[in-house]
């Protein structure tokens, strides 16, 4: 958990809270909902405040941690790990699923197009919407 050291260096303080929010984030396979991290985190600590979920991730979110994706139904979460490459999301319409998918030149196209218009920018982040291979089987 190399990663909660920033909140150290950022002032703030390491509680064993955050820490569990953390690793139950890491744990996740995929995309977490603050819904599924409180739930997971409920069967090892009962009670542990969903307020404090929430908080948590917004925390993370700020440092650089964690990134919040919006999708069109639900905010879902995901560590952000050192070196990890950026990366792009597909949400399927008709079963909700999240996919990862990386296109390096995504951001390096999004920034030649924000430069004439003299923004800066700071990251990009692409969601495409349409339905996965395995709902497009089951209509067919």
């Amino acid at each position: 958990m190399n990663g909660l050291e920033t909140l150290r260096q950022q002032g703030r303080r390491l509680t064993p809270q955050r820490r569990l929010v953390y690793s139950a984030l890491l744990e996740h396979p995929g995309h977490a909902t603050a819904d599924e991290l409180c739930t997971s985190i409920g069967r090892k600590l009962p009670g542990f405040q969903r307020t404090t979920v929430y908080r948590t991730l917004d925390l993370l979110v700020e440092l650089g941690l964690a990134r919040k994706i919006q999708l069109g139904h639900a905010n879902t979460y995901e560590a952000v790990m050192a070196g990890s490459e950026s990366h792009q999301h597909l949400v399927c319409d008709r079963c909700g699923g999240t996919f990862d998918v990386s296109c390096p030149e995504v951001p390096q196209w999004v920034d030649s197009a924000a430069k004439p218009l003299g923004f800066a920018l700071e990251r990009v982040e692409l969601l495409g919407h349409g339905i996965c291979g395995r709902c497009a089987a089951r209509l067919n």
